[in-house]
């Protein structure tokens, strides 16, 4: 008896100091972002405007970056800091791989960055989720809110906000399943690890 007692509470001990969530196998995707070759406006992503897409201005491809915006978290963003700098996986790409990335738990957030020195451009926002639960998907709108505060602090607030209305509500099943989720100015795959 004292030996079965003795096993229980171990048993219990291990759940109480593994976290949630744990048992389960996370979700994880490779995610790749396409650009469109210009923003909505016309103008290139990086370079020298007046110049556009042409042979002299060398980078006008933008930098990508993927920001994952949970409930009431910090945005978590893929770049590679180098310094005082933030550089995208893939410098001066219109597609980007994003290797091996959680998306869990859902609802969450996808902010589409294109990397500047002072202030990034937000190429695409979206809201991954698995049901239809408002509450939910309103919190990952608020932290949008933060989350654009924090990437684009120079921006106004009705742009911030037009973006978080502007957010794609999509299922994961719909962008996991092989074909891209077109968004406003770029569209993305997910292909599940």
């Amino acid at each position: 008896m004292i030996r079965v007692l003795n096993h229980l509470v171990a048993v219990l001990a291990f759940a109480l100091f593994v976290p949630p969530g744990a048992h389960a196998q996370e979700q994880r995707f490779d995610i790749t972002v396409t650009a469109d070759a210009t923003k909505i406006n016309g103008s290139p992503w990086d370079g020298v405007p007046r110049l556009g897409n042409s042979k002299l201005n060398i980078n006008a491809a933008p930098d990508i970056a993927v920001c994952l915006v949970r409930a009431n978290a910090k945005p978590e963003c893929l770049w590679r800091p180098q310094g005082r700098r933030l550089l995208s996986i893939c410098q001066n790409a219109s597609t980007c791989t994003f290797s091996n990335v959680a998306l869990q738990p859902l609802p969450i957030g996808l902010v589409f960055v294109d990397i500047d020195a002072r202030n990034h451009d937000i190429i695409d926002v979206a809201i991954l989720t698995d049901r239809t639960d408002t509450k939910a998907n309103e919190d990952i709108k608020d932290s949008l809110r933060t989350a654009m505060t924090m990437l684009t602090p120079h921006r106004s607030e009705d742009t911030k906000e037009h973006l978080v209305r502007g957010a794609k509500l999509l299922a994961l099943t719909d962008c996991a399943g092989g074909k891209p989720c077109r968004l406003t100015q770029s569209q993305f795959t997910l292909t599940k690890r």
